[in-house]
């Protein structure tokens, strides 16, 4: 039974890794764009009765005008609206337009590889019972 726990804990965790590095792998295939933007809005969401925010940002890029929203929600509407952020995106997607931020994708990436390591090392059994 605890075997196929590891096992579809582990599938779990591929496919969380497949979704979160699906975007980063056309930024690494590609050359990188920065763009100046605006914070036009927020898009607020209610979570377990606790409002968040994201910020929306607005700007020119390939020709057309385009809107985004940010990835990363807060308690508060951070930046304010009407502030200038530098944002990255790779040639020919400024829909997926998002401030730089290689830190915490950095924490995102080693958290799922380090779950993912741990899994598969217990089921081949590297590690003690």
């Amino acid at each position: 039974m605890g075997t196929a726990i590891a096992w579809i804990a582990a599938g779990f965790v591929a496919l969380c890794l497949f979704l979160v590095a699906r975007p980063d792998w056309i930024r690494l295939r590609t050359i990188g764009r920065s763009v100046s933007a605006e914070v036009s809005g927020h898009r607020s969401q209610i979570h377990n009765n606790v409002r968040s925010y994201a910020a929306i940002y607005a700007f020119e890029a390939e020709g057309q005008h385009h809107e985004v929203i940010d990835q990363v929600y807060g308690a508060r509407e951070s930046p304010p609206v009407g502030t200038r952020v530098t944002l990255s995106y790779p040639v020919g997607r400024p829909d997926l337009a998002r401030p730089p931020r290689p830190l915490m994708w950095l924490w995102v990436y080693g958290v799922l590889l380090t779950m993912l390591v741990m899994l598969i090392a217990k089921l081949m059994g590297w590690l003690p019972r």
